[in-house]
């Protein structure tokens, strides 16, 4: 029989957890094994009937194998929802669902809207969609029209979206017509979640309930996600802080970073017994300079391990390309860029390029990032429909991952490689005094996100201290 000794910070919350009544969240540091806890936490409690949810399907996945023998049922909340709302066929509302004759960028904003109500924790479309508006000179153009698509996809007129089925949920268990309990519920990654599963988490009949993350890896506020720690101020928390990921000299390194420049009461130990499993990641903070350095790699004749498709990394880049040939984007998402290539079009002559026309005037990181790339590239004779061809079948190398802190963060490196991108934000806002923003503080937090994924080693991390 296996003994398994547990740090006092562990100790503590398994003590806490039999005498709980409501919520406890739980604020794991960077490897510092929240998920082992959710399971010992089940494995001590033996609920009949149990919940482990997440809003990312790959942590619920994991969370199969590792909850198997008890009874959690692991799912996310979308599945959930569909398990009570029963819609039939789920789609995505595009431009081509909406037949009035509007422009792609006001098209955008209607269905913008419409998903932005969906994962709030409104119950009144009505209120949600005036205050929304408020600024908007077509107000009532546009709230006719959102209220009109809620409406088709509630009377099966056109097909639900995913987060249509939250909302439905979410009104469910508000009215009190569905009856939804569990014995022990945990919602993982509290910290980057949608308000709607938060209002869920809180209406499921649970006398057990647990939130597991850190608001210092809240970093997907671009997915209008929001952290569970700051709208659940008031309810009890307790630390974990030593991580077993960690060499102690990189966390060392970390915990002083965020003291000065964060969080006064930031900790974060370290491990004499870091990750060492021969796998390295090339972390960036956007897809241009992934694509970048697939470049690289294969200009060294060196494979690599994505984990995104390539057709996804590339995506912007190539609508980018696309557009300024004057032709439609195939992807859904960049069909707006064919409005600005018609204002760009209306420009006086001399204006400058379509690429210069958009670092001008597309306040977007991704589109100002992909920009540039495709200025580098073309200054370096490199094409990139070519560059995507060759990454198609490029040779996998399982050791060597190429990824955006956004997609690698819970996996776990022996050797991380911090690239320039994230080195230049941090010291761009270093250059203005400092942290002056969401946006700002977002950009520590993935620095921070970026440089915990190390076991052992931790290159080219220029922001950290020595």
């Amino acid at each position: 029989m296996t003994i398994i000794k547990y740090t006092p910070e562990q100790g503590d919350i398994l003590d806490y957890i039999p005498d709980l009544e409501g919520i406890l969240l739980v604020s794991a540091g960077a490897g510092t094994g929240k998920s082992f806890m959710a399971e010992q936490i089940t494995r001590l409690m033996k609920p009949k009937r149990g919940l482990y949810t997440a809003f990312n399907k790959a942590i619920v996945t994991e969370g199969i194998n590792r909850f198997k023998g008890t009874n959690m049922e692991c799912k996310t909340m979308h599945a959930l929802a569909y398990k009570y709302v029963q819609p039939g066929k789920i789609d995505d509302l595009t431009y081509t669902c909406i037949k009035e004759n509007i422009t792609y960028t006001k098209k955008a904003q209607v269905i913008k809207a419409i998903d932005m109500f969906f994962v709030s924790k409104s119950t009144d479309m009505y209120d949600f969609f005036k205050v929304y508006f408020k600024d908007e000179k077509a107000k009532a153009q546009m709230i006719e029209l959102c209220t009109k698509y809620i409406d088709k996809m509630a009377e099966k007129e056109i097909s639900p979206t995913f987060n249509f089925l939250l909302k439905c949920f979410h009104l469910m268990l508000s009215e009190g017509s569905i009856d939804c309990s569990y014995d022990l519920v945990i919602l993982d990654e509290i910290n980057d979640t949608t308000a709607v599963v938060l209002e869920i988490f809180k209406l499921i009949n649970s006398p057990k309930k647990l939130g597991l993350g850190e608001t210092n890896q809240a970093i997907y506020q671009f997915l209008n996600l929001v952290d569970g720690f700051e709208e659940l101020a008031g309810v009890p928390l307790m630390p974990l802080t030593q991580s077993f990921r960690c060499s102690e000299k990189i966390a060392s390194r970390i915990q002083n970073f965020m003291v000065s420049e964060v969080s006064d009461d930031f900790r974060f130990v370290g491990t004499d017994d870091p990750v060492m499993n021969g796998k390295s990641l090339y972390c960036t903070m956007t897809n241009a300079l992934i694509i970048d350095d697939i470049n690289t790699r294969l200009r060294e004749g060196k494979g690599f391990t994505l984990l995104r498709k390539a057709a996804d990394i590339f995506a912007c880049p190539l609508a980018l390309m696309t557009v300024s040939g004057g032709k439609e984007p195939y992807q859904k998402k960049y069909k707006f860029l064919m409005d600005e290539y018609q204002y760009y079009q209306e420009q006086p002559s001399g204006s400058g390029s379509f690429f210069q026309y958009l670092l001008e005037h597309i306040d977007d990181n991704e589109i100002q990032n992909a920009v540039k790339l495709l200025l580098s590239f073309k200054r370096r004779g490199i094409n990139l429909f070519t560059l995507f061809k060759e990454t198609k079948s490029a040779p996998v190398d399982k050791n060597y991952t190429i990824a955006t802190v956004f997609t690698s963060k819970g996996l776990e490196y022996e050797t991380v490689t911090i690239a320039d991108d994230l080195n230049t934000k941090i010291q761009n806002i270093r250059d203005q005094g400092g942290i002056q923003s969401e946006e700002d503080l977002v950009a520590y937090r993935c620095y921070y996100v970026a440089c915990s994924r190390a076991g052992k080693n931790l290159h080219n991390a220029i922001r950290l201290p020595k």
